[in-house]
């Protein structure tokens, strides 16, 4: 893969690598804020209401797919340094763990009928979940990191 001219191409332009790598840092910035004002909601017990989780989702549904796209093209431009990367796979696995757990979580956060402002009491189960989420995308965040150390 390293050799395929799309990779030649990406690896051969700094300007496009730090476009990239800007992009995935912004992305990431973007979504771990928003997980983690909806984790601290849920921890804190207070539900969220529409206006919230219209703005929380466009966050995730904008994020994730730089991310994947941004992600992609740096692994093109070089495959060898980032597949085979311990940091990288842990990364990836930590990816998919919270993305679950955020599927989970979701069905908390949903607006309640007339209680979407007020203090409604969450599970410790729940907000548990919260706090490892929040944990993981930490991790996730330093794993990104050690993958050009490693």
């Amino acid at each position: 893969m390293q050799e395929t001219e799309l990779s030649q191409t990406i690896q051969n332009n700094s300007d496009l690598i730090a476009f990239l790598q800007s992009m995935h840092i912004l992305a990431i910035s973007a979504l771990f804020i928003a997980m983690l004002v909806f984790n601290i909601r849920l921890i804190t017990n207070k539900l969220t209401d529409e206006a919230f989780l219209s703005g929380f989702k466009y966050n995730v549904v904008i994020g994730l797919p730089v991310l994947l796209i941004t992600g992609v093209f740096l692994i093109i431009a070089e495959p060898a340094r980032s597949l085979a990367n311990d940091a990288f796979q842990l990364k990836m696995v930590l990816l998919a763990i919270v993305l679950l757990l955020y599927r989970y979580l979701l069905q908390f956060a949903s607006p309640k009928a007339d209680f979407s402002h007020k203090l409604v009491e969450v599970s410790s189960r729940v907000k548990f979940f919260a706090m490892l989420s929040i944990s993981i995308w930490m991790g996730i965040i330093f794993a990104g990191r050690w993958i050009a150390y490693l």
